[in-house]
C-alpha cells in the first residue's frame, strides 16, 4: 500500500528537525528541537528543557560527531556504558531516533492520521558519508543505518503512549531491553552496506506493519525541494534546465552536492538529477562558534555557547576578524575543490545560470556567502569554461519554497528535513557522470580517391 504521509527527520549534531507532509503535499509546520541527551539517575531525556546550570552540565552533546569522529576507535553496539549517558552509543542513537519517530506520530495526530504510522514513509537523512570511500565513513554509516532499523521496529513493536518522547525522562533499564530486543529480530537485507546509487531509492519495511522507510544525503535533502521549485532556464538548444549547487552547513559538518533539472523536450515533465556529492567536511558551525567563545573568554568577557550561536550570524563587525575569516576560507576551498571535479561534462560547462544556495543554521554567517561566489566562480575559471558560463553564478538570497517560514535562519535550518519529507524521493536519480555531447560527424558525398 502507498504511502499516505511522509515523515523527514534530520537528526543533527546540534539540533533535529521533523517535518510531516500528505500525499496531497500539504505540510504542517515543521518542529526544531535539541538533540542533547541528560541523565537523571536510571533514566534518559530527549531535547531536556534546562531547568538549571548543573543540569547543563550534564548534558549529553553532539552524539552524531561522535558516530563519525570516534567510530572504529569504539565499538557503537558495545557493553561498556558511556558515563554521561548510561548506554552504549548505538543506544544512546536509537533512544534519540524513537524520540524523534515518537514526535512524528504525534504530527500525524494533527492530519488526522487514523492508520498513524502504517501507511507512513519516514525520509531519514544523514551525512554525505556514503560518498566517501573510508573504512570509518562506512562503518559510522551502516551502524546509522542498524540504529534507525532498531528504532523502527520499537515503534512498531510497541504502543504509542508506552514510548519515549521528546522532553520526558524514560528508563534506561528498559531502553536496553527494548534495544536489544530489536537488534535480535531484526535481520534484513539492509544488512548489505547502502551504496551512494540507491540511498534515496532503496526502502525497508518490516512485513505490513509499521512505517516504511528510505535514507537520503544531507545534500540531496537540502537541494531537492529547491530544485522542484526552480525555474526551467530555456535556451536555443535546450528543452529545459536548471543548475544548483547546494552548500549545506550544519552544526558538525558541511555537505555540498551538485544537481540538476531537466525537462522532456515532448511533455515538459521535469526529471532531477545529483551528481556524487563532496565527502562530509568535518568544519562546519560548532567550530565556528567555539572559536568566538575563545575569543570573547580572551578579552575577559565570558559568554554562554547559545549566546555564541546567536552572534554568529549577527550582522556586526567580528566577522571580519581573521578566525572567522580562516573559517570562511576552509569552507570556500572545500567547495571550489569539490568544483573543480564535478563530472559533468555536459551541462555544466553550458552558459545557463548556476544558482548556489546555502542551507544549514551556520549558512548566514556575514560574508560567507559572497566568498562562496568568488570560489565557485573561480572554480569554474580554473576548468577553462566560457566566460559566459563563470559569470552565470548566482548565490541565492532566499531559499524557495519556504513552507510558511518567515525567517531566512528558520528556512536554512528546515531545509533538510523538509527534502527528506519529499513524497518521490525515488524520483530523484543519481548519476555518475555526464559525458560531453557527441559530435555527428560530416560526411561528404561524392565520388571517392581512385
Amino acid at each position: 500500500m502507498a504511502a499516505r504521509y511522509q515523515i523527514g527527520i534530520d537528526w543533527g549534531t546540534h539540533s533535529s528537525k521533523i517535518c510531516v507532509a500528505d500525499h496531497k503535499g500539504k505540510y504542517l509546520p515543521p518542529v526544531l528541537m535539541s538533540s542533547d541527551l541528560l541523565r537523571d539517575g536510571e533514566r534518559l531525556v530527549f531535547s531536556p528543557k534546562v531547568s538549571s546550570a548543573q543540569d547543563k552540565d550534564n548534558f549529553v552533546r553532539r552524539l552524531k560527531g561522535d558516530l563519525i569522529q570516534h567510530i572504529g576507535r569504539i565499538q557503537f553496539w558495545g557493553r561498556d556504558d558511556r558515563p554521561d549517558s548510561g548506554t552504549s552509543l548505538g543506544e544512546a542513537v536509537v533512544f534519540s531516533l524513537v524520540c524523534l519517530l515518537a514526535e512524528g506520530n504525534r504530527m500525524l495526530a494533527k492530519m488526522k492520521a487514523l492508520d498513524g504510522l502504517d501507511q507512513t514513509e519516514v525520509g531519514f537523512s544523514f551525512p554525505n558519508w556514503l560518498a566517501e570511500e573510508s573504512r570509518q565513513a562506512s562503518e559510522a554509516a551502516q551502524s546509522f543505518c542498524d540504529a534507525v532499523k532498531a528504532a523502527i521496529h520499537i515503534v512498531s513493536a510497541h504502543p504509542m503512549d508506552e514510548l519515549p518522547t521528546p522532553g520526558k525522562a524514560f528508563s534506561i533499564h528498559t531502553l536496553k531491553e527494548w534495544t536489544s530486543s530489536a537488534r535480535g529480530a531484526t535481520q534484513l537485507d539492509q544488512d548489505r552496506p547502502l551504496s551512494i546509487e540507491e540511498a534515496n531509492t532503496r526502502t525497508f519495511r518490516f512485513g505490513t506493519a509499521g512505517p516504511e522507510w528510505r535514507f537520503i544525503v544531507e545534500s540531496g535533502a537540502a537541494g531537492l525541494p529547491y530544485l522542484r521549485a526552480m525555474k526551467i532556464n530555456n535556451r536555443p538548444g535546450v528543452a529545459g534546465l536548471a543548475k544548483l549547487l547546494v552548500i549545506d552547513v550544519g552544526a558538525g559538518s558541511t555537505d555540498v552536492g551538485y544537481m540538476l533539472k531537466t525537462s522532456n523536450v515532448k511533455t515538459g515533465a521535469p526529471t532531477f538529477y545529483y551528481f556524487h556529492p563532496a565527502s562530509t567536511f568535518a568544519e562546519a558551525g560548532n567550530a565556528l562558534t567555539e572559536e568566538l567563545r575563545k575569543h570573547y573568554r580572551a578579552q575577559n568577557r565570558p559568554i554562554s555557547w547559545a549566546e555564541a550561536e546567536a552572534q554568529k550570524v549577527s550582522r556586526s563587525a567580528w566577522h571580519k576578524l581573521p578566525f572567522v575569516q580562516l573559517w570562511i576560507r576552509h569552507i570556500c576551498d572545500h567547495v571550489a575543490q569539490y568544483m573543480a571535479g564535478v563530472p559533468d561534462q555536459r551541462w555544466l560547462p553550458f552558459p545557463v545560470e548556476l544558482q548556489v544556495v546555502v542551507t544549514g543554521g551556520s549558512g548566514l554567517v556575514p560574508g560567507l556567502k559572497d566568498e562562496l561566489h568568488t570560489a565557485v566562480t573561480k572554480a569554474l575559471e580554473g576548468r577553462g569554461f566560457h566566460r559566459q558560463t563563470c559569470e552565470a553564478v548566482r548565490v541565492v538570497d532566499k531559499y524557495e519554497p519556504r513552507f510558511n517560514l518567515e525567517s531566512e535562519a528558520e528556512v536554512a535550518r528546515m531545509a533538510v528535513c523538509f527534502g527528506a519529507a519529499d513524497p518521490d524521493k525515488p524520483g530523484f536519480r543519481y548519476t555518475a557522470k555526464m559525458d560531453p555531447p557527441t559530435r555527428t560527424p560530416v560526411r561528404f558525398k561524392g565520388p571517392g580517391w581512385v
